[in-house]
């Protein structure tokens, strides 16, 4: 057994075939083939651990990962872990991965789907707020589904923020980076994405911004306290979609939801999303797409990982 780590992740597998791997899991009834359990969740302090066991196919997986937002403050991930990836008959480990980098391909390639079928064909411009792991990986995901000419990028630690911009122009040259402030990248933005642990909305809205055919794709938020998109821009949405119902009960902002009359049963998940094929209805509608995780995403990762390995 042997460990896979960042590099050799991103030297064997894209965004796009990540992507395209959980399009072709809900077109093709990858639900038959796979058993998801509740995740275990720990609460220390303002640390979280989680256990995320899932099984599809021939593999058993389980991810374990601690998240401590404070280490944003220190320079340090906020994010580590291992997903240890098992044959499923027999249980034998296999490989050992690193969690930080399957989680962040895999939720920024969830948000692109959301993308993908959600914000406009048209979309040139995108802002993000949040310039971590997940702000990288949804710089990938936004460029893999629209033709991107011109990104708007914000985070509270300028140092992080230089670094993300400087490695940002060498990987993708013909977009035009923009050290901007929320109040613009709201402004300007067709889709805004925001991928930070704030206990606060990082987007100011007063209502004078039209909102029309913007697209808030929101993955930072995954405890009940931390809302990321502001309530007068959730009050407003035409649509609004998640990875997972668990959502209601996860973050911020889909209990927010809840105040304005939506629910379980009106919110569809990713699935009906990829299922419903784009719908031309959405076109010029403000949309959200709220994503916390589901483990099915990250063993569809690493077996794609694993398997590339292997050839």
């Amino acid at each position: 057994m042997r460990f896979i780590d960042e590099q050799e992740i991103k030297s064997l597998i894209t965004m796009e075939d990540i992507i395209d791997t959980i399009e072709d899991y809900y077109l093709n009834d990858g639900e038959k083939k796979s058993l998801v359990p509740e995740r275990l969740f720990i609460n220390d302090d303002d640390n979280s651990a989680l256990l995320m066991p899932s099984f599809y196919e021939n593999y058993y997986g389980a991810k374990l990962i601690g998240i401590a937002p404070g280490n944003a403050a220190i320079g340090e991930a906020t994010l580590r872990g291992i997903f240890l990836l098992n044959e499923r008959k027999t249980m034998k480990p296999l490989a050992i991965l690193d969690a930080r980098t399957i989680t962040a391909m895999r939720t920024g390639a969830v948000s692109g789907l959301g993308m993908k079928y959600l914000a406009s064909n048209e979309t040139s411009t995108i802002g993000i707020i949040g310039t971590g792991d997940q702000g990288w990986s949804h710089l990938q995901a936004a460029c893999a589904v629209r033709k991107v000419h011109r990104a708007l990028v914000y985070n509270r630690s300028v140092e992080r923020l230089d670094s993300f911009v400087e490695k940002a122009k060498r990987e993708f040259p013909s977009i035009h980076f923009e050290i901007s402030e929320p109040e613009t990248i709201l402004k300007e933005s067709q889709v805004i994405i925001t991928t930070t642990t704030s206990t606060d909305p990082v987007i100011p809205y007063d209502g004078k911004v039209d909102l029309t055919g913007k697209h808030f794709a929101g993955s930072g938020a995954f405890k009940s306290f931390m809302q990321e998109i502001p309530d007068a821009i959730i009050k407003e949405a035409d649509y609004i979609y998640v990875d997972t119902k668990a959502a209601f009960s996860e973050c911020g902002e889909m209990i927010t939801a809840k105040t304005f009359g939506h629910s379980e049963k009106t919110v569809p998940e990713l699935k009906s999303l990829i299922q419903g094929g784009k719908n031309e209805e959405m076109k010029g509608k403000t949309t959200i797409f709220k994503s916390v995780g589901v483990s099915i995403f990250d063993i569809l990762t690493a077996k794609l990982v694993y398997e590339r390995l292997k050839k």
